[in-house]
């Protein structure tokens, strides 16, 4: 666990809910977009100036909202806003700041409830013709709170191509395939997948690859399975850990972070992380950790070019409305 304390900080600000933006130029500007559900209005402030940037009124309901990295519009500061209709990409610096609409829900995930989002791949473009290619979402039933997570991929380049990976995963993520010149090019990512073999009680970490259909050009198709691992458990605690109240419920059991080739798989109930370097069309176990406590989230940052940092929060034994920051550095040795 790190000592590390860094001051907190505290904004007089009312919101149903808010992310964080990275870190976006020199001036060190960070953006905070809040969602106030009874107005339905999207307020983005400025927190380096204290301002309030741009309001967004909301025309229909919001299902799920996240802070996108830059590539995957332009370059610049952008939000994805899922509503019934489909998934937007809202760049509200922008004039006029109108979201765009990037992928259409089909008949498959009109009523489902959005658990995880992320965006992967590149269009191959520069500047403010980059985009995104592929989103990975992963959803549940919204009326049982037991339901299996169903994992898709939606091509994001207006086509709404849409792929079902599995409708009973433990968890999911994306990857940038470590082969990929320095040069722009297009990409389709890596899915990495969590499942459980209930034949023999395991959870299978696999990497697979996404092509486009042959045929037609344009729908994503699975390719082959590239790696994959068993996450062993043999000789740790088979303890688990009670989970605190958590408004988007306890989906996925398995967090994934990947970030230059290494792979974490966060078991969050068990309080156990799998570390991997996926290299040469294989899984290198680097190391596994008990944390002791439930995984409420985690990332991964890089911290040099052959090191990644892991953050996670993670729920206090004493106090279920309480939690903890811990860091787990991963380093390769070559």
């Amino acid at each position: 666990f790190s000592d590390r304390d860094p001051p907190g900080r505290t904004y007089p600000i009312g919101a149903s809910g808010a992310v964080l933006s990275d870190i976006m130029d020199e001036n060190y500007s960070e953006y905070m977009c809040c969602f106030l559900a009874r107005e339905k209005r999207m307020i983005i402030f400025e927190l380096t100036r204290k301002t309030v940037v741009v309001e967004l009124q909301m025309k229909t309901k919001l299902n799920f909202w996240r802070y996108l990295p830059p590539e995957a519009h332009g370059g610049e500061l952008a939000f994805v806003l899922i509503t019934p209709i489909g998934g937007f990409h809202w760049k509200p610096l922008e004039n006029p700041p109108r979201p765009r609409q990037v992928w259409k829900r089909n008949a498959e995930l009109e009523s489902k409830k959005v658990i995880t989002y992320e965006e992967g791949g590149s269009n191959g473009q520069l500047g403010a013709d980059a985009r995104s290619t592929v989103a990975l979402l992963l959803v549940s039933s919204p009326v049982s709170s037991d339901a299996n997570v169903e994992a898709y991929c939606i091509s994001t380049d207006g086509q709404s191509s849409q792929l079902l990976l599995s409708d009973d995963i433990q968890g999911a993520a994306l990857c940038r395939p470590l082969t990929l010149d320095a040069a722009p090019s297009y990409f389709l990512p890596l899915v990495v997948t969590v499942q459980n073999n209930y034949e023999t009680s395991q959870l299978v970490l696999t990497v697979e690859d996404l092509v486009q259909d042959p045929s037609d050009g344009n729908s994503l198709v699975r390719g082959v399975t590239l790696a994959s691992a068993v996450l062993d458990m043999t000789d740790v605690s088979n303890k688990s850990f009670d989970p605190p109240p958590l408004s988007m419920g306890l989906s996925p059991e398995v967090l994934i972070c990947c970030n230059q080739g290494f792979v974490v798989a966060a078991i969050r109930s068990r309080g156990l992380i799998f570390a991997y370097e996926f290299r040469r069309g294989n899984f290198l176990l680097v190391g596994k950790h008990e944390l002791g406590r439930y995984v409420v989230d985690a990332a991964m940052r890089p911290t040099g070019e052959n090191q990644v940092e892991v953050v996670a929060l993670l729920r206090e034994d004493n106090d279920s409305k309480d939690g903890r920051i811990a860091t787990i550095t991963i380093s390769r040795d070559y």
